[in-house]
């Protein structure tokens, strides 16, 4: 089975990903390292010299490589990937996606740490919240919304998990 995180920058995709693919003993894969890997630039860069439209793209071709080849994986998307309609119809048909929620007014407070975002570098405080809220009914069509705030806990969301693949 193939299980998709996604949610806005900083609310965890990458750490809780790779806890839950521990867990289950499935392959982690980040999008972003991924396409890091194989353009040989890091995101930001990317962004800077291609723009976002370009990066986009390149998200959708590989995800859609990547979900070719793979039978069972743990996927960490961008927060600005489901955003992509095509990309939102191959993830919602091709396996589970888990939205990691957290209201805007605790990632606001948490918005310092990723100062190396290119979203963080480009857009002011005003702009990223006008972007989670344009990004959350897209986030919202997953087929598991889970809160993170102080009673998440990885276990019972790997719990819940085992259940949905009979593992």
């Amino acid at each position: 089975m193939l299980i998709f995180i996604t949610g806005f920058m900083g609310v965890g995709k990458s750490t809780i990903g790779k806890a839950i693919s521990e867990k289950l003993n499935y392959p982690f894969i980040d999008l972003d390292e991924v396409i890091e890997k194989d353009q040989g630039l890091s995101i930001a860069s990317i962004f800077e010299k291609h723009g976002e439209d370009h990066f986009r793209l390149l998200e959708e071709k590989m995800l859609q490589q990547i979900i070719k080849k793979s039978k069972k994986a743990i996927f960490s998307l961008g927060g600005g990937t489901i955003f992509n309609k095509h990309i939102s119809s191959l993830i919602l048909s091709h396996g589970i996606c888990i939205y990691l929620e957290k209201s805007w007014e605790n990632i606001e407070i948490d918005l310092h740490t990723l100062h190396k975002r290119p979203l963080i570098q480009q857009k002011t405080q005003q702009q990223l919240k006008a972007l989670f809220h344009e990004r959350e009914p897209f986030y919202s069509r997953s087929q598991l919304k889970v809160p993170i705030n102080v009673t998440f806990d990885v276990q019972k969301l790997t719990n819940y998990l085992k259940l949905l693949t009979n593992r």
